[in-house]
């Protein structure tokens, strides 16, 4: 699959997804107000999920409320 490429999943899939979940890692978060990935992390917890922001650039910063990772792997619990 290229990046070109559509998302695999269909609607429906994301949707279950999405609503199975509670917690995401947003790998690439911005502490950057106008990039995208600061908005969508923003709107998600508006939804109430728990979003944990993965940015090994800014890590050990807080980032809307959550600790920022360096990586996946650096996440407790993951």
């Amino acid at each position: 699959m290229s990046q070109l490429d559509p998302i695999p999943y269909s609607d429906a899939q994301l949707r279950a997804i999405l609503e199975r979940v509670k917690t995401i890692a947003m790998v690439g978060a911005s502490s950057n107000w106008n990039r995208p990935s600061y908005f969508v992390m923003k709107y998600l917890q508006g939804k109430g999920y728990r979003v944990i922001p993965v940015n090994p650039g800014i890590a050990g910063q807080e980032l809307l409320g959550e600790k920022v990772y360096a990586s996946l792997r650096d996440i407790p619990d993951s």
